[in-house]
């Protein structure tokens, strides 16, 4: 059992989600959020206001904990003035402290936007050029490259994961592809949390046949998702976007949002 753990962003859906699997792994689990969390605490948690661009607060919040679950910053597209502080500053300021407290590893919510301008015939490892999709990716190929910095010249074991969409069940053709069920997010949380590595970066995706992601590391690592899309292939096959660009592009919605290139001419 580790001793301690903090999950930022605990009061978002996904923090929200993850709680019920990850506070039994862990003597005491600190809730970090600039509101508090929305669902009633268990005996072993704790809640911590804390914004990540305070500092002396942050070290509070993480002093004694052994590991980070990053699951906070700003989870969609917007300009750069909302999103350096939230994902840039805000993350430096989470691997400075963690590194300076000598905490051991951080489990992080990287993104598929991270990759989302590879198209949808391409089959993507982990170690893949970057191709974000949108200012929001950029900033989670900053993450990824941040972590990856910090486990090399500092030992902080990172594990990044490129999330998909997260949800009890999918709703649309894209899903059948990226979607994650929560409990097989929080299987990959757990083994960021126990598993023996330096610096990683997984695909957070159910066991979906149409997956665009052969998640090989993932499963050398143990990762046996419970879950898959297929059983909603039928349902859901014709729920596709009329944006060609977003059916071109593993991003969908978010590469296609402001395009001005055209199609035919890309490389």
């Amino acid at each position: 059992m580790i001793d301690c753990v903090a999950l930022t962003g605990a009061a978002g859906k996904l923090a929200t989600a993850l709680r019920p699997y990850l506070a039994p792994l862990c003597r005491e689990l600190r809730l970090l959020d600039l509101k508090p969390p929305t669902a009633p605490l268990a005996a072993n948690e704790r809640a911590w206001l804390a914004d990540l661009q305070d500092r002396p607060r942050l070290a509070e919040a993480l002093a004694g904990c052994s590991a980070v679950v990053h699951f906070g910053g700003y989870p969609r597209e917007a300009g750069w003035d909302v999103l350096m502080p939230a994902n840039i500053a805000g993350v430096i300021n989470l691997w400075e402290v963690a590194h300076e407290l000598g905490v051991g590893r951080i489990v992080y919510a990287s993104s598929n936007h991270a990759v989302g301008f590879y198209p949808r015939s391409e089959q993507v490892a982990e170690r893949v050029h970057p191709m974000p999709d949108s200012r929001y990716g950029v900033t989670k190929v900053f993450m990824e490259a941040l972590a990856q910095l910090y486990a090399t010249k500092h030992g902080l074991k990172g594990f990044g994961l490129r999330i998909g969409h997260c949800c009890p069940q999918p709703s649309d053709a894209r899903m059948l592809s990226h979607w994650i069920h929560p409990e097989d997010l929080a299987a990959l949380v757990r083994i960021g949390l126990e598993a023996d590595y330096a610096s990683e970066i997984v695909y957070g995706a159910s066991d979906n046949a149409l997956s665009w992601w052969p998640n090989r590391r993932a499963r050398e690592l143990g990762f046996r998702p419970a879950h898959s899309a297929d059983p909603f292939r039928e349902a859901l096959a014709a729920k596709v976007s009329a944006d060609p660009v977003a059916e071109h592009f593993q991003g969908g919605a978010f590469a296609a949002e402001g395009f001005s290139h055209e199609l035919a001419r890309l490389p």
